[in-house]
């Protein structure tokens, strides 16, 4: 593969020119991965564009230098950018797996110009909070010791491993496992201690200018967990998401053939590729195969069925929500789940203690009496439609009566197909004392307006409130969504706060 930038950190690409020179898509792929992660996508985008795969510092043809520095945020979208300057690209679409997607985002920050669209591919490194930026720091700084250390021998044990992929086909997990085996500890470590921590933009979000096509491989439990508050924290009207309900972390070798009739259906509709371009369905961006609501935009055809979204409200990692979807392989004994590496949940060495069991929490109907000391709650600025009546005020909890009845509790198989309207919160489960959370609104279909009731009051017409909990117990938060057709539904979460125990 050529290679471009200044010695010790040149990254390898390829371009697959288009016959009739059609505009550029780049390809990026994700931690310990290659352009290999693209392999069963090349064909059929060239039909389309003209195909660029980039490896980033450290992973398949790319040089591996022992500075992490050189692995950071800033220099890998210079590098980018400098390539793009290469190869005469002065606009392309930038499509990033995992990892990638991260830095996708980042570069449309930097340069938004430069960019027509993003297509983020199960990205939880892109989605997460900073608390997730935060968690997954720890867990890259132990697995970057371990990796300088003894190697990357032993993370072939774990399900980083392309080699155990059970939904990747055969050549694309040859390809995959044969740039693994090339990895070198300064490679891995570099990208572990200078990219992962520091590549998570959550904050910076609200910047984005450029559009914005989510797909969502429902089986990645991890990336579903954060993908409601990505999509709250984006511009207004700005993102769209294709649900592919049979995939998984790998949503684009998984399920190829939706995966790429939606990005060429997304590059039609922001006006990227023409409308006389061959095969394939195309929509307006605003077209009836659209919906549009709350500023969301939400995929609901292109050939393929966008499954609802069902939060499943499940303790994991501390308690944290997450979208229900088939439960992976239990991990090689001696490793626990981390979900750090954007949005697949790498097996590290398991910390002094062993791994912690996660207790399912149960969900209540209604609002609930708050037991403990106030919190404190402020709305995540994100406004609902303009112009819209107040929701109807829901009494706060701290001043209810009622005593909510636990639902039995969640299990990620066990959660059933709303056949309506159906509220629901993305959220932690289990708290800090004096820590503060973020609760997403996650109703389907998005509502017209939505009441947050939180121990210190009432907040309407947002997508979200972040509250801090001062003192331990258990704490209710709930929501009070009315859809479009005049439902109203209420969803419920109870949050366990220190060592107190909530529900069942």
């Amino acid at each position: 593969m050529p290679l471009y930038g200044e010695p010790g950190q040149r990254i390898a690409y390829e371009r697959y020119p288009h016959p009739g020179d059609g505009p550029p898509i780049y390809l990026l792929h994700g931690f310990t991965a290659s352009a290999a992660s693209f392999a069963a996508n090349v064909a059929a985008l060239r039909e389309h564009f003209t195909v660029v795969t980039v490896e980033l510092l450290g992973h398949g043809g790319s040089d591996a230098p022992d500075d992490p520095a050189l692995y950071g945020p800033g220099p890998a979208v210079e590098r980018i950018l400098g390539l793009m300057d290469a190869l005469g690209d002065e606009r392309v679409l930038l499509c990033g797996h995992s990892l990638g997607g991260a830095v996708a985002v980042r570069c449309a920050l930097a340069a938004p110009e430069r960019f027509a669209g993003l297509v983020i591919i199960n990205s939880a490194s892109a989605a997460g909070t900073p608390a997730w930026a935060e968690a997954a720091r720890a867990g890259m700084a132990e697995l970057a010791a371990r990796v300088r250390a003894e190697g990357t021998e032993f993370l072939k044990r774990t399900r980083l491993y392309p080699a155990h992929g059970r939904r990747l086909d055969q050549r694309s997990r040859e390809l995959l496992t044969r740039d693994f085996d090339r990895l070198t500890p300064a490679g891995l470590a570099g990208t572990a201690e200078g990219l992962i921590p520091f590549v998570n933009a959550f904050e910076r979000l609200p910047e984005l200018r450029v559009p914005v096509l989510v797909v969502a491989g429902q089986r990645d439990r991890d990336f579903m967990e954060v993908l409601p508050g990505f999509l709250a924290q984006l511009p207004p009207g700005l993102a769209r998401v294709v649900d592919l309900p049979e995939a998984g972390h790998a949503a684009n070798l998984e399920q190829p053939r939706e995966f790429e009739a939606a990005v060429v259906a997304f590059a039609r509709e922001i006006g990227y590729l023409p409308a006389g371009d061959s095969a394939g369905p195309r929509s307006a961006w605003s077209s009836s195969t659209l919906s549009v609501a709350g500023g969301l935009l939400v995929a609901a055809g292109l050939g393929m069925i966008a499954a609802a979204l069902i939060v499943a409200q499940v303790g994991k990692d501390g308690g944290r929500t997450f979208v229900a979807a088939e439960p992976e392989a239990t991990p090689t004994a001696g490793f626990t789940p981390v979900t750090a590496v954007a949005g697949t949940r790498t097996a590290i060495p398991l910390p002094a203690g062993g791994v912690a069991t996660p207790t399912p929490a149960a969900t209540a109907a209604g609002t609930a009496e708050v037991p403990g000391a106030p919190a404190t709650a402020t709305a995540t600025p994100t406004p609902r439609t303009a112009g819209q009546a107040p929701a109807p005020t829901a009494t706060p909890a701290a001043t209810a009566t009622a005593t909510p009845t636990p639902a039995p509790t969640a299990t990620p198989t066990a959660t059933a197909t709303p056949t309506g309207p159906y509220a629901a919160i993305a959220g932690p489960l289990r708290v800090g004392v004096r820590e503060s959370a973020t609760y997403f609104d996650a109703s389907r279909p998005v509502p017209l307006r939505v009441t947050w009731v939180t121990p210190s009051g009432t907040v309407r017409d947002v997508h979200g409130v972040t509250v801090t909990f001062p003192s331990e117990g258990c704490f209710a938060v709930t929501m009070e969504a009315v859809f479009p057709d005049g439902v109203t539904r209420t969803a419920v979460v109870n949050v366990a706060v220190g060592d107190a125990t909530c529900g069942g």
